[in-house]
């Protein structure tokens, strides 16, 4: 997967848990810290992303907290 079909991707699943808010994300953004979606919704955004991948992405676990636009491309393209 490219870089562009991986921000493709987590804009759906952003789209899916927070609709509306995928317009206003940037490589830079993080997720949760810039209150893009809360706590619940990040669970919520997570199980949306691997579902649209057909794959669980290893580096997410219970204590990931790691939510930067740049770092779930780099999970979805390795």
């Amino acid at each position: 997967m490219d870089r562009d079909s991986a921000l493709a991707m987590i804009k759906k699943a952003l789209d899916a848990t927070s609709p509306g808010k995928s317009e206003t994300i940037q490589l830079e953004t993080d997720l949760v810290k810039d209150g893009v979606v809360d706590s619940l919704d990040s669970m919520n955004f997570l199980f949306e992303l691997e579902t649209l991948h057909g794959a669980k992405l290893e580096e997410i676990d219970e204590t990931f907290d790691d939510f930067r636009v740049s770092r779930l491309i780099e999970m979805l393209t390795k």
